[in-house]
């Protein structure tokens, strides 16, 4: 039962490492672990390749600064042809050593599910994932984007095969962020078994990430929700009814912020 572990990375060298010896650390050793670099000029990464030393490691540089969707994207397409399981792990987060044992057990118990979430949590041990209730199945439309009965960041372990037979996939006219859109895609063919087991630990956002911490404005929102509604009709779920409940609600707070 190979995990697969993709790491998109920016700008986070130092943090990288954290992330990548939590992985060869890990209880269970069936695993393979997938980086994309999108910051190439960052030259701390220049001998980054050379450190690896674990032939199930495999390290992608993009050619300019693409965007953690596109970078995840690219390892999706990369996935070896025995990956089972799909964990994404950001790479200034780092797994707990028991996690990838803890989704096995999970997935042994549960042999007929495909979308197995657990927490993601600080270092001393509080969650920044909230679900009501432990061992129980989710909607991820309903319980998750809609009702907000599921709150916070979580470690998803999502069976390789729900993703490649639906070619799930995130935004590809968003540079980052909305990641809900690929989680919606799944979402349409599996519900989500919760367990509470702190199995990604964070080491929270800083300002000089790279990432984008600015508040967007009324018509960057605006031309975000144009975006995701056409690649929506273009991944042929514009008609589901969760999306478009969805859709009305941010359509709502857009209309609401520009008056």
């Amino acid at each position: 039962m190979r995990f697969s572990i993709i790491t998109p990375t920016h700008k986070r060298r130092e943090k990288l490492n954290k992330a990548v010896e939590s992985v060869k650390n890990q209880t269970y050793r069936d695993w393979e672990m997938i980086i994309v670099n999108d910051s190439p000029a960052d030259d701390s990464y220049r001998d980054f390749a050379s450190t690896i030393n674990d032939p199930r490691i495999s390290y992608h540089s993009n050619v300019t600064n693409k965007g953690v969707n596109y970078s995840r994207n690219l390892a999706l397409d990369k996935l070896s042809s025995d990956s089972k399981w799909l964990i994404f792990l950001d790479d200034d987060d780092y797994l707990a050593p028991d996690a990838l044992q803890t989704f096995h057990d999970l997935i042994m118990q549960n042999p007929h599910h495909g979308w197995f979430v657990t927490n993601r949590a600080y270092p001393d041990g509080t969650p920044t994932t909230s679900f009501p209730k432990d061992n129980t199945y989710y909607s991820y439309a309903w319980s998750y984007l809609i009702l907000k009965r599921c709150k916070g960041d979580a470690t998803h372990c999502i069976e390789t095969k729900l993703i490649t037979s639906h070619n799930a996939r995130f935004s590809r006219y968003i540079k980052q962020g909305e990641e809900w859109f690929f989680f919606y895609q799944i979402g349409i063919h599996s519900t989500m078994f919760y367990n509470d087991h702190n199995s990604t630990i964070t080491d929270g956002y800083d300002i000089t990430s790279g990432l984008n911490f600015r508040e967007r404005s009324t018509e960057e929102r605006s031309k975000t929700f144009l975006k995701l509604l056409y690649e929506a009709r273009q991944k042929h779920i514009l008609l589901s009814p969760p999306l478009w409940c969805y859709f009305f609600l941010r359509f709502f707070l857009i209309f609401l912020k520009r008056n």
